[in-house]
């Protein structure tokens, strides 16, 4: 990726993608100060310091905002501790799992994978035996079911008798074709969830082993970090299944819808994870007045990816305040007022074009509104001054999955996102906005 200095490079620019390391120390933009308020106050440096504790039992939750900056700040993190010789994997769940049916098995099997390749790409001399052991777990099954992998027998990808290294990379090519099971193939991946499921203290044992011998190679851990599992369906990995997440002996990093922290089903995450949230960066205060210090920490991480003097005088103000600090939403507003700039043949994007671009979110988001009476005063409440004490939590659940209703702060506060303050403003439900004049 590079900076964007014409208007045709900016969509390439604003990809809702997170940072890779070779583009961490061209783009990443340092937040967290403006994020929680204080500068000593960061949910990435407790997930660092807990990390770096071998301890049993180490499992964090990181919760935030889909589109709040949760994927850079995990790479961050993750280059970060490998600085210090960790080796870590980022395990992007949505590329490797059907995103409306993944389960708590799922999450074990690309686990292993994970464990397996830090293995290889570290040069670590694992036990013949351990990786016997998995081998033997998936073939018995595999030919108990007699299922058949691309017109290949997968119990011949990993042949027994070979080496330590060749059992190791056929082991590997095993685990790549079970992952395409699992998100392609619903009777395959049935039978390997019934699997994990049935002998699931043994192949936490194995993948504990496989950890251990791992961190015996330079005294560090290895540390997964499962990105984008917040994603879609997520409760189902979850719940019931907390003891076996948090059961092995080396540590991770879960991501975790934010909406559900506030259902009466969250106690059960606080006995076994630690609980991090990260907020979004504030634009506004709780009182409603600009946050200066939001505000230019936003157009930093935007002049870090384009020229600001590819944006007319105003239009980059406009955006960030409309879009509340989801970044998510103001790098597609860019990208596609961006996209129509070029088209016009114009050399700034134009705050009608920018307009528009807010527009096609602010219905989207508009539209996730069922139309109830009940939810439009639950929001007008929340955007006229009840930003701490809410007592709808279903209702808040709901409206936060949405992201009509965004969190802030480390105090945690509410504020109706700004597109459907506007929106609520257009069909009379808020009364008009005061101008200067007025």
């Amino acid at each position: 990726m590079k900076k964007a200095m014409l208007i045709a490079e900016i969509p390439n620019a604003f990809r809702p993608e997170p940072l890779g390391d070779e583009d961490m120390e061209k783009f990443y933009e340092p937040t967290m100060s403006v994020r929680t308020g204080e500068d000593y106050d960061s949910p990435i440096d407790d997930i660092y310091d807990r990390c770096c504790e071998p301890r049993a039992r180490n499992a964090s939750l990181l919760m935030g905002h889909m589109g709040c900056g949760k994927s850079t700040e995990l790479t961050c993190l993750a280059e970060r501790l490998r600085s210090v010789g960790y080796p870590v994997a980022i395990i992007f769940c949505d590329r490797e799992l059907d995103g409306e049916n993944k389960t708590f098995p799922d999450v074990m099997i690309l686990m292993a994978d994970a464990l397996l390749q830090l293995a290889q790409e570290n040069k670590c001399a694992l036990n013949r035996d351990d990786l016997e052991t998995i081998r033997t777990f998936w073939t018995a099954s595999i030919e108990k079911e007699d299922i058949i992998f691309d017109g290949t027998d997968l119990t011949v990808q990993a042949e027994a008798g070979v080496g330590a290294p060749k059992l190791l990379g056929g082991l590997i090519k095993l685990f790549a074709n079970l992952k395409t099971s699992l998100k392609y193939n619903e009777e395959s991946r049935t039978v390997y969830r019934e699997q994990i499921v049935k002998y699931n203290s043994q192949w936490l044992g194995a993948m504990n082993r496989i950890a251990d011998q791992i961190t015996r190679q330079d005294g560090k851990q290895p540390i997964l970090i499962f990105e984008d599992l917040d994603k879609g369906d997520t409760w189902n990995v979850f719940s019931g299944h907390g003891r076996q997440l948090t059961g092995v002996s080396f540590p991770v990093v879960y991501t975790f819808p934010i909406a559900y922290f506030y259902s009466p089903n969250f106690a059960e995450m606080e006995s076994f994870f630690q609980i991090n949230h990260l907020p979004m960066i504030k634009t506004r205060t709780i009182d409603g007045n600009p946050y200066a210090e939001g505000i230019a920490a936003i157009r930093a991480i935007v002049g870090r990816r384009a020229e600001l003097a590819l944006f007319e005088d105003g239009v980059l103000d406009e955006l960030i305040d409309k879009t509340g600090g989801c970044l998510r939403h103001l790098f597609y507003a860019i990208s596609k007022a961006a996209r129509w700039t070029e088209r016009k043949r114009e050399t700034q994007i134009s705050m009608a074009l920018a307009k528009r671009a807010l527009y096609e979110i602010r219905d989207s988001l508009s539209a996730r509104i069922d139309g109830k009476r009940k939810q439009d005063d639950f929001l007008v409440e929340v955007y006229s001054g009840n930003h701490t004490e809410i007592t709808d939590h279903d209702e808040l659940l709901n409206m936060m999955k949405a992201l009509t209703v965004l969190e802030y702060n480390g105090q945690r506060w509410y504020n109706v996102h700004p597109l459907i303050e506007e929106y609520l403003r257009d069909i009379g439900k808020l009364p008009p906005k005061k101008t200067n004049e007025g």
